[in-house]
């Protein structure tokens, strides 16, 4: 079999994104049941993603491919790792441009505010937050929106692997300011799956950006506040 068959295709991006949404509800459910204790509201939809993703990525392993090489799992020279960190920084500096962009046009957006709950209550919180933002979420959500989707569309070129998969991942995080920031996020992500074939990069990318803004709103310098 050639590494083309091997490689996921429509049946692996269906099942792992219909898979993510049904994933999201119990979070979602608990989140919604939480709303008189923000603070752990706020802890837990930081793993809603992370959850979701990891679920939905092994249920896609499960149905027909069984090399985790093929979902992305290879290692990378350092260069990439750090490349990934440094994309992450260009990722939150243009963030920041768009959601001040949102603020002055559109006005505030507190879509994000339950994750801000938690990031401002003390260390243990923030803390547990940070785990599950930077950490869970990244893998989670790495495994299935590069490994699965933008894998899976880079056989039609950069513009569906790289555009049309950053796209599906902005939508899966909803309305408001956090769709292009997401888009954008996305887009760096699936240059670099698509450059080094790996996820680990993209991984790193995740979580370094991820963890950038547990702290800007830790420390109470998140523009959409």
């Amino acid at each position: 079999m050639t590494a083309e068959l091997k490689r996921p295709g429509w049946l692996e991006i269906i099942v792992g994104v219909v898979a993510f949404f049904l994933l999201l509800i119990p979070t979602a459910v608990m989140v919604g049941y939480l709303q008189d204790q923000p603070v752990l509201q706020g802890v837990v939809a930081s793993t809603g993603g992370g959850t979701a993703g990891l679920g939905a990525f092994l249920l896609v392993y499960l149905l027909r491919i069984r090399s985790l090489a093929v979902f992305g799992f290879k290692s990378v020279s350092l260069r990439w790792l750090l490349a990934g960190a440094g994309l992450a920084v260009v990722g939150y500096g243009l963030s920041l441009l768009i959601q001040y962009g949102w603020l002055h046009f559109v006005g505030a957006d507190q879509s994000q505010s339950v994750l801000h709950n938690a990031a401002q209550a003390g260390a243990l919180a923030f803390t547990l937050s940070l785990i599950g933002g930077a950490v869970l979420t990244p893998l989670g959500e790495e495994f299935l929106f590069r490994g699965v989707v933008a894998n899976a569309l880079n056989r039609y070129g950069a513009w569906a692997g790289i555009g049309l998969s950053s796209v599906i991942f902005g939508l899966i995080h909803g309305v408001g300011v956090v769709l292009p920031v997401a888009i954008m996020v996305g887009v760096l992500s699936a240059i670099l799956f698509r450059k080094t074939g790996s996820v680990w990069p993209c991984v790193v990318l995740h979580a370094v950006y991820n963890g950038s803004q547990s702290l800007a709103s830790a420390l109470g310098s998140a523009p959409m506040q």
